[in-house]
C-alpha cells in the first residue's frame, strides 16, 4: 500500500466551501502531514485549515470533529470544528471525508526552551482533566498499531527483531493500575504552536486515545526534550513541573516514568519503519526508525536514580 494524498482542484474546493456558507478569498495548499491532505483558507468571514482525511471513514472523522468540540467546551487550546450548513461535523466529498476547522496562528519550535515546555506541561495536564469520551473508540498509542505490520517483512532484520523483542518486553513491564484518561498521543514538537513564547495550541488529535496518562509525558519528552537522540533530561524536568502545576504525578508514575519514555520512543520507531518502509517507502526517510531506537536505547541506559533527581527535582 503506498499512502497518497489528495489533490484538490479549485472547483472541489469552491464546491466543498458552499458546504460551509463562506465566501472563499484565496487557499493554499499546506504541507501534507504524515497522513492527510490540508488547505489553508482565506474567506470573508476568516481563515480556516480544510482537512481532507485520506485515512478515516466518515464516521471517524466525525469522532474526531466531536471530540474537538468537547476541547473546546473545556476551553482548551486547540483548533476548533466548523459545522457545515447542514448542521453536520464533517461532510463526504468525492474525494473523501473532509473537515472544517478554524485557523490558529502560530510557530513551531523544533528546540522549546524551558519556559515553553513547562507550558507545555501545564496544558498537558489540562487535557488530562477532560473526561475520556465515550464515544472514542479504544486504541493502542499509533505505532503500536503498526507492529503486526512490520513483523516478517524482512526489510530491515535487525531492525525487525529487535522491536520484536523489545516493544513486547516493554509492554509487559508496564505498571498495571496507573491513572487513565483522555492523551493526546503525539506531543511532538511540531503538534505545538507558539505565539512568540506563549503557547497558542496543542494541534493534531488524530491520535488520541484512553491510555495511561503517564504515556502523554513520556511521549512530550521524545518529542519535545531531545537533543540529537539523547533526551536533556532537565528540559524533560521542565516539562514534569509545568505539568505538575496542575496534576501532581503518583509515585507509581514517576517511577514508571523512564519507562515510558523508552516505550513511546519504540512506538514511533515502529511507526516509522513502517510508513517508510511499507506505507510510503522514501529513500530520505529509510533510517529514520533507528533514530528513535538511539533515543530508546540512550533513556534505558540512564540510572533510575540519575534520572528521578533530574526529572524531579
Amino acid at each position: 500500500m503506498i499512502a497518497t494524498y489528495t489533490q484538490l482542484h479549485q472547483s472541489d474546493i469552491r464546491e466543498i466551501v458552499s458546504s460551509y456558507d463562506l465566501t472563499m478569498v484565496d487557499y493554499e495548499r499546506i504541507a501534507p502531514g504524515a497522513t492527510n491532505s490540508h488547505y489553508l483558507l482565506r474567506a470573508q468571514q476568516g481563515s480556516y485549515v480544510l482537512t481532507v482525511f485520506d485515512d478515516k471513514t466518515l464516521a471517524q472523522t466525525v469522532e474526531q470533529g466531536r471530540l474537538l468540540s468537547l476541547l473546546k467546551e473545556h476551553v482548551f487550546p486547540t483548533t476548533r470544528p466548523l459545522l457545515a450548513v447542514n448542521g453536520k461535523m464533517a461532510i463526504m466529498h468525492k474525494t473523501g471525508p473532509v473537515m472544517m476547522k478554524e485557523y490558529v496562528a502560530g510557530e513551531v519550535y523544533r528546540y522549546p526552551d524551558k519556559t515553553m515546555l513547562h507550558q507545555v506541561g501545564t496544558t498537558m495536564a489540562e487535557l488530562h482533566q477532560v473526561p475520556c469520551p465515550g464515544f472514542l473508540s479504544r486504541r493502542q498509542p499509533y505505532g503500536v498499531q503498526k507492529f503486526s505490520s512490520i513483523q516478517g517483512q524482512k526489510i530491515d532484520t535487525e531492525y525487525e527483531g529487535w522491536i520484536a523483542e523489545r516493544l513486547p518486553y516493554l509492554e509487559q513491564q508496564k505498571p498495571q493500575g496507573l491513572p487513565r484518561g483522555l492523551i493526546h498521543g503525539d506531543i511532538f514538537y511540531d503538534n505545538v504552536l507558539f505565539e512568540g513564547t506563549r503557547l497558542a495550541a496543542i494541534i493534531d488529535f488524530e491520535d488520541v486515545a484512553c491510555e495511561d496518562k503517564v504515556f502523554d509525558l513520556g511521549m512530550g519528552i521524545v518529542g519535545l526534550c531531545r537533543k540529537g537522540q539523547g533526551v536533556v533530561l532537565e528540559k524533560a524536568q521542565a516539562l514534569v513541573k509545568g505539568y505538575a502545576q496542575i496534576r501532581e504525578l503518583e509515585e507509581e508514575e514517576k517511577r514508571a516514568l523512564q519507562l515510558y519514555v523508552e516505550y513511546a520512543a519504540a512506538t514511533v520507531s515502529c511507526w516509522r519503519y513502517w510508513k517508510y518502509h511499507i506505507d510510503a517507502p522514501s529513500v530520505e526517510n529509510a533510517d529514520k526508525h533507528w533514530q528513535m531506537v538511539r533515543v530508546a536505547e540512550g533513556v534505558q541506559s540512564i540510572p533510575k536514580a540519575r534520572f528521578l533527581e533530574i526529572v524531579f527535582n
